[in-house]
């Protein structure tokens, strides 16, 4: 027998094994009590409803928490008996003030001249279209100085040189087949003229000689009558003769003409093309490489290339004409007038600054980016991406004053244009001018606190203001706005 009582409970989880010589009893279970039986792998709802809330009381109280992360975080500094409040402190200075306009830019030259690759007008003439390729047969390096009239370039012209010797010759036979069929024309038309004048001589002599008709007898006045008429209708032939022989001497004549000016017009372009086979620069300056998409990739042009007719493949840029082409958003150009002062810095140096000033405001806007996108074309980069057509820019350049050797074309810029300037003015930092209900204030050390103090503030710029009235040369202020009262025993003043 199992020394374990019948009536004797085990522990949830546990059941009891009866022995095979003991006999099945059932166990006493008070009215109204429910056996719960553990089943492997599923969980009593007694079980899984505190996990739920357990579950609830941690993601509420992460929720709270960071509420209240976020609420302290965005109040105010307040001073603590733990340590003092720094407040960065100005004094009120009497100096210039100077608000300004800020934009971006590209630089690039007002004076430039760029080298295309010659288009050949002799090209049909020597049996080809005009467009095929050229190829560099020498480059100027880039980066280097050139004068005005010096040659950059030069393309393989021997095919044109040798037809250029072709047509020499063909001019110089058409010259002497024109010279040998004008005198033979001038010889047939003298002979012609010289047997008109014999006709017309004979023809005179015959009506000279029926004049004696009355004395002959009367054959012989016939013999005299029909031979004046045959002798005035020779001459009347030779003459007509005559007429068209000069007409159609004059035409063939015109058609020798023509002829060596087609001789001489294919002889000087020809010319032309071999001498635009080395390109000379019309300004002095610096050499720059332009990029173009050849062969499927861009590229800069390098002796042994091959070009199309017209393209673009140099720059000449005269360094003494450097500017910074931006644009201005439309409504900042009532700020800029012409001659501003400008300082310029360029991204590439950040510690250099150039003078400037402004040269020219665009007449009309055009669609863009931002203010400070890079005007297109030849004198420098790109132009940007625009935000859309409803975003309207005004192109302006800003001529560079300065002659330094780091000013260089396509370097991208930023200029700060001075809109408005005021000499001897009390001057104090924007970020310290707050608003009230009766206007602005600023905050100034009264015994042992900051208490705001009312004040007319004038011309204002992005980072600084001038005073009008309410303040001192000298006087100590807050360097920034405050939300709340500090004691002077608690903040660190500056």
């Amino acid at each position: 027998m199992s020394n374990i009582p019948a009536h004797r409970s085990l522990p949830d989880g546990l059941e009891r094994v009866r022995p095979p010589s003991e006999p099945e009893t059932l166990p006493s279970n008070p009215p109204n009590r429910k056996i719960v039986v553990p089943v492997a792998g599923k969980k009593s709802p007694e079980t899984e409803r505190p996990r739920r809330t357990a579950a609830w009381l941690v993601a509420a109280g992460a929720l709270l928490g960071i509420a209240v992360f976020e609420a302290l975080s965005m109040q105010p500094a307040t001073p603590t008996s733990g340590g003092p409040v720094l407040v960065e402190t100005v004094t009120v200075d009497r100096q210039t003030f100077e608000a300004r306009l800020r934009v971006g830019g590209t630089l690039g030259a007002t004076n430039f001249a760029t080298i295309r690759a010659p288009r050949m007008r002799g090209a049909r003439d020597r049996g080809g279209g005009g467009g095929g390729s050229l190829t560099i047969e020498s480059l100027a390096e880039p980066g280097t100085s050139v004068h005005a009239g010096q040659v950059v370039a030069v393309f393989e012209s021997k095919r044109t040189e040798d037809t250029l010797d072709n047509f020499e010759s063909n001019l110089a036979q058409t010259l002497r087949r024109t010279a040998s069929r004008t005198a033979d024309l001038m010889v047939s038309t003298e002979t012609l003229k010289q047997s008109y004048r014999t006709a017309q001589g004979e023809a005179e002599k015959a009506v000279l000689d029926l004049g004696t008709a009355e004395v002959k007898s009367e054959i012989q006045a016939e013999i005299l009558a029909l031979r004046a008429q045959q002798n005035d209708a020779s001459a009347r032939q030779l003459k007509r003769e005559l007429d068209l022989t000069e007409i159609a001497n004059a035409a063939t004549l015109r058609s020798l003409e023509i002829d060596v000016l087609q001789a001489e017009g294919k002889l000087s372009r020809t010319q032309n093309d071999v001498e635009n086979m080395r390109m000379r620069t019309p300004v002095s300056g610096l050499v720059v490489a332009e990029t173009s998409f050849r062969g499927g990739s861009f590229s800069q042009a390098a002796a042994g290339d091959q070009v199309n007719p017209g393209s673009q493949f140099l720059r000449i840029v005269d360094l003494s004409s450097m500017a910074v082409f931006a644009d201005v958003n439309q409504a900042d150009t009532q700020l800029i007038e012409l001659g501003s002062p400008v300082t310029i810095r360029l991204d590439a140096y950040p510690g250099a600054a150039f003078e400037g000033r402004v040269s020219s405001v665009g007449a009309m806007a055009v669609s863009g980016g931002a203010s400070g996108g890079g005007r297109g074309g030849m004198r420098g980069g790109s132009r940007g991406g625009s935000t859309g057509q409803w975003v309207r820019n005004v192109p302006i350049e800003v001529e560079i004053l300065s002659d330094d050797d780091r000013i260089k074309p396509d370097l991208s810029a930023s200029a700060d244009i001075l809109v408005e300037s005021e000499s001897d003015a009390l001057v104090i930092p924007r970020a310290a001018v707050g608003n009230s209900a009766d206007g602005f204030v600023v905050w100034v050390p009264d015994g042992d606190r900051f208490v705001e103090r009312p004040v007319e503030i004038g011309r204002m710029s992005d980072t600084q203001a001038t005073v009008r009235s309410g303040l001192s040369e000298g006087e100590v202020i807050a360097a920034q706005k405050q939300t709340v009262e500090f004691r002077l025993a608690d903040a660190g003043v500056n």
